[in-house]
């Protein structure tokens, strides 16, 4: 009922571009603990010619989504021709070109594919999903469900002052394509691309075939989150990039910071002396003494420096930590 009336209110009135419109069930079923559903008083508030579509779903919670994916099945099925049919051909009403799901765990899911006479065409969900729910990820995939993305900017780059490091990488990142994407062959300077740590998650997203919904009101966030802007930066994806992406955008989400692992192997026969040489004063810190054939490990910043000694300190190496923010990297020391 409530597609029709929708489907109604989208009719074409002398448009010369055909609707396609693409239903979701938003939720699988009402959820008193979240704060802004009111089941029973919503239910109570609807329309009596709503009420006589069927019984309230808030009274059969793990059933009454699948009679509304059976309606959402049966209405895909009747615009089959209207879609064959619109192949460059203007149709006067709107027509269903996919149907999906919204906010369903991995166990709706797995009914819902077991029941399913059509699948779902597309998942909608919170960009949390794609680094921290892999069996529902996986799921998605295994069926050839399209995942679209939600909260893609507020749910990763409003956490950057928990993880400055992580913010840190996208921000050097975008800095480097920028400068590849004005160096290439068909850079246009009066059509610039607008790239920033925005555009880049946008570009990660569909790099990996993951679907967004950006919002942006003002005018620049327009732009960064343009086709234009974000095809730009996904030509010029490597990677190096994207193993980069991948570190520092889970570390975003969940506000942590990301160090630089360093580890230290005394490759002699008597103990070293590991230092930190302070970037600012150059004072070498002592932090480890290690025995031969011992690794000890340091967290660090990229760019730092540490001195190896021997026992007397008549020998002296210098080691520069090259790895980024979230890698490794390892030293043996051969003084």
């Amino acid at each position: 009922l409530s597609v029709t009336e929708s489907l109604n209110n989208l009719v074409l009135w002398g448009n010369t571009r055909q609707i396609y419109v693409h239903m979701l069930l938003h939720w699988p079923r009402c959820n008193d603990e979240i704060e802004w559903m009111n089941c029973e008083e919503e239910e109570n508030n609807l329309p009596q010619y709503v009420k006589y579509a069927g019984p309230p779903p808030h009274l059969d919670k793990e059933n009454a989504w699948k009679g509304s994916w059976r309606a959402l099945e049966d209405l895909y099925t009747e615009h089959a021709f209207e879609r064959e049919k619109a192949d460059g051909v203007i149709i006067t009403k709107p027509i269903i070109a996919s149907i999906g799901v919204s906010n369903f765990e991995l166990d709706d899911m797995k009914v819902l594919m077991e029941g399913a006479k059509v699948r779902p065409h597309l998942y909608q969900g919170n960009s949390w999903l794609i680094f921290h729910d892999p069996y529902l990820m996986n799921l998605l995939r295994e069926h050839h469900i399209l995942f679209q993305s939600y909260a893609v900017i507020s749910g990763i780059i409003q956490r950057r002052q928990d993880s400055p490091s992580a913010f840190h990488i996208l921000s050097t990142l975008a800095h480097e394509l920028r400068a590849t994407i004005q160096s290439s062959s068909q850079y246009n300077k009066r059509k610039e691309p607008v790239i920033t740590e925005a555009t880049l998650l946008l570009a990660y997203c569909i790099h990996s075939d993951i679907g967004i919904v950006p919002r942006a009101a003002a005018e620049d966030h327009q732009h960064e989150n343009s086709p234009f802007s974000i095809k730009a930066v996904v030509q010029h994806l490597t990677p190096d990039h994207i193993g980069k992406l991948e570190r520092a955008i889970p570390a975003l989400m969940k506000g942590e910071e990301l160090h630089t692992s360093v580890s230290f192997m005394n490759a002699l026969d008597s103990a070293i002396h590991i230092h930190w040489l302070n970037p600012e004063t150059k004072e070498e810190v002592l932090v480890s003494n290690i025995h031969p054939g011992s690794v000890e490990v340091h967290t660090t910043h990229p760019g730092h420096r540490f001195v190896a000694y021997d026992k007397e300190r008549r020998m002296r190496k210098e080691f520069l930590v090259e790895a980024g923010y979230g890698e490794d990297q390892f030293f043996e020391v051969e003084l």
